[in-house]
């Protein structure tokens, strides 16, 4: 999977909690079967905070290492920071985290990677 060169906006301090596909699936299945958690709101998150900067890095050294990364104008409104705090989640459901943003990332490429003769012909008609 060779590509562009990632893009980022700002300067990449700003972190974030991504939550892996499969771990939103598993809350939302244990909500279903489970009414402990009925009328409560709660987070779903990973709580492995990542920079940007160090995530494009991740992405781009699963892609192709010799990609350089590139730096834009900041987006207005854009967050600093983002951090879900699942200690709710956990408590009523039992809920934890399976992958970490790196893991994450690995299987999402090789996902891709699987099924990209579906996946690119939706991306370019866009």
């Amino acid at each position: 999977m060779r590509g562009k060169s990632p893009e980022i906006y700002g300067d990449g301090k700003q972190t974030r909690d991504f939550t892996y596909v499969d771990d939103i699936v598993e809350a939302n299945h244990s909500l279903l079967t489970d009414d402990s958690a009925d009328g409560e709101t709660m987070n779903i998150g990973s709580t492995d905070n990542i920079d940007i900067a160090t995530l494009a890095e991740v992405v781009r050294d699963e892609i192709d290492p010799s990609l350089e990364i590139k730096y834009t104008e900041a987006r207005d409104g854009d967050a600093e920071h983002t951090h879900a705090d699942i200690s709710k989640a956990n408590e009523l459901i039992g809920y934890e985290p399976s992958r970490d943003i790196r893991e994450g990332v690995s299987e999402f490429i090789d996902w891709y990677e699987q099924n990209r003769e579906w996946y690119e012909p939706l991306v370019v008609s866009s």
